[in-house]
């Protein structure tokens, strides 16, 4: 009943909306349409003990929009192999018609409300967006995760898990330079819709999150944006009921807001930024902090527990000729203070873009990363303290030569990094580093739309007394033929030569290839690819345990077909 009450208000506010703006309605096309419409299939081959890859996989897509009296009305929709576990392909359907300022969801949709409330998270149902003037509107109702039954039977492993229903709404007003909007999120599982045969292998969950977002503008150069929200999560729903719990504000809101058990849990988290823009520089400085326990089941990838400063910096100078970017930012986790040991993350980064000439080019670029324990309630030992430092430098130049006829472009790269560890009792086993470059030259036939490239290649990888080295070339060619250069061909090949202090090692050899062809609407593509990679001995050093690497041999290929209209 709840799903329907929903349903008919979104109908009725999207077509309110529309008659609100009917006046204009003379003016625009009766209908058109376009779209999209493919299907693709692909191959894999290989000698791996573990395969990585389906030899076999399938897909079906389209995308249409249909456009009636101006109002869009976009659809698409997938199709492929990976639902076969659960007896029906995988498929996704939806549609967001608008009109003006009003836009309804149908079906498979997304809606951005928070980062931290309900972000990255699609929904199975109906959704609606009304923004007329400073007004801020956002709803959505449906179901957030299908069932997916527990199968010990089929010999494809798939994780359990129960149907989830979610709904949530935002308010707010303002423009996009500035603007307050309150969001209400809440979503239950159901405990009953899938069959789980180790009942301790999943637990049925409900979440209700409340939240806040401002963004304010000052004159057109400053921004400061902010998003916090507040959560209560039960863990476990088979869990008794709680009248009134014990302690703490949030505790309490929240025991007025959903049915509060033993495995309920209140947070919060917040994020604020502020960003300057003036002529040739741009700066950002933000925070952020993620309780432990924060959780919301409308943000299925975010982390907690973590404390978060950044500060990104551009410069362009030179009229655009010289751009310099540059950032730092520092992390750490365990902010209750009840975990073992605490990491913390300090992460710097610079990079250089210079445009010497209109034909030289130069890019330069650093990052370093600092990863170290902390004591937390224990005090650690120097030989299992984590204490890393990991410094990656990079240079790429480029120059380029074009005339009526030719065009000559030699690049190269230089790429050196360093992993130091200062933990006395590892640092004989990981301390290591790494050279590898590159020389490439390309030549184009400009009327004749041919390009032709040879690569040079050189790797050094040294871990303690152990040197890993690599001498490599790779040819390849690209062609676009036919009047209307509607036939594409594109071809690579490389060897590698390779060289270990530990003992006499293989080569690799590698391989690819593709053809298209277009005509008008019709696009067609065939390609293939082939990798050798041979045993590497210092695998034997990283990981005692493998006694023996297999040299893996992987040949890909497939064909994929495309209408658009």
């Amino acid at each position: 009943m709840k799903f329907y009450l929903f349903t008919l208000f979104f109908v009725l506010a999207a077509f309110t909306s529309m008659a609100q703006n009917i006046g204009n309605i003379k003016k625009q096309k009766p209908f058109k349409i376009n779209g999209s419409i493919g299907a693709s299939a692909n191959f894999y081959s290989s000698n791996e003990p573990i395969a990585t890859r389906p030899p076999f996989g399938w897909n079906i897509y389209g995308n249409f929009t249909p456009t009636v009296y101006g109002i869009a009305l976009p659809v698409s929709f997938v199709i492929n192999q990976y639902g076969k576990s659960y007896q029906q392909p995988f498929t996704m359907f939806g549609l967001s018609p608008t009109y003006k300022w009003a836009k309804l969801h149908l079906g498979y949709r997304t809606m951005q409300m928070s980062p931290l409330i309900f972000d990255g998270q699609s929904f199975r149902g109906v959704g609606l967006e009304l923004n007329p003037k400073l007004i801020r509107f956002g709803a959505f109702y449906g179901k957030l995760n299908r069932k997916i039954n527990e199968d010990t039977t089929s010999g494809r492993f798939a994780l359990p898990q129960f149907s989830r229903i979610g709904y949530g709404i935002k308010l707010g007003v303002g423009n996009n330079k500035n603007f307050i909007d309150f969001i209400y999120f809440h979503a239950k599982d159901d405990s009953t819709s899938a069959k789980v045969i180790n009942k301790t292998n999943l637990r049925s969950q409900e979440n209700t999150v409340l939240g806040s977002a401002f963004k304010i503008t000052l004159l057109k150069k400053i921004t400061w944006t902010t998003d916090a929200a507040i959560s209560g999560l039960t863990q476990d729903l088979a869990d008794a009921k709680i009248k009134t719990p014990a302690s703490g504000s949030l505790e309490k809101l929240f025991g007025k807001l959903m049915p509060y058990r033993n495995s309920t849990i209140a947070s919060y988290a917040g994020q604020s930024s502020v960003s300057i823009a003036i002529k040739g520089y741009t700066t950002n400085i933000g925070y952020r902090r993620v309780q432990p326990d924060f959780k919301s089941l409308g943000t299925p990838y975010m982390l907690n527990d973590v404390e978060l400063i950044n500060w990104m910096n551009n410069l362009n100078l030179s009229k655009g000729k010289l751009n310099i970017t540059a950032s730092i930012s520092n992390q750490h986790n365990n902010l209750k203070k009840n975990l073992t040991s605490e990491l913390q993350t300090f992460v710097s980064s610079m990079n250089i873009n210079a445009m010497l000439s209109k034909s030289l080019m130069l890019n330069m670029n650093y990052s370093g990363y600092n990863l170290k324990q902390k004591d937390g309630t224990i005090k650690l030992k120097d030989s299992v303290r984590l204490n890393q430092q990991i410094h990656q430098f990079g240079v790429m130049p480029s120059y380029t030569m074009i005339n009526t006829a030719q065009s000559h472009t030699i690049s190269g790269s230089i790429n050196y990094m360093l992993l130091d560890d200062k933990n006395p009792a590892t640092q004989k086993f990981t301390n290591s580093n790494n050279l590898s470059g590159s020389l490439n030259y390309t030549i184009g036939f400009l009327k004749k739309s041919v390009n032709c490239t040879v690569t040079g290649l050189f790797s050094q990888y040294k871990q303690d007394t152990n040197t890993y080295k690599t001498y490599g070339i790779n040819l390849g060619s690209s062609a676009q033929l036919l009047k209307q250069k509607q036939l594409s061909l594109q071809g690579t090949a490389g060897y590698l030569l390779n060289r270990s202090s530990l003992g006499k090692v293989q080569n690799n050899l590698t391989f690819s290839g593709s053809a298209g062809f277009r005509q008008k609407h019709h696009s067609l593509r065939i390609f293939a690819n082939y990798v050798f990679t041979p045993y590497n001995p210092i695998n034997d050093i990283i990981n005692k345990k493998i006694t023996q690497a297999v040299a893996s041999k992987n040949l890909a290929g497939g064909i994929s077909y495309n209408y658009s209209f």
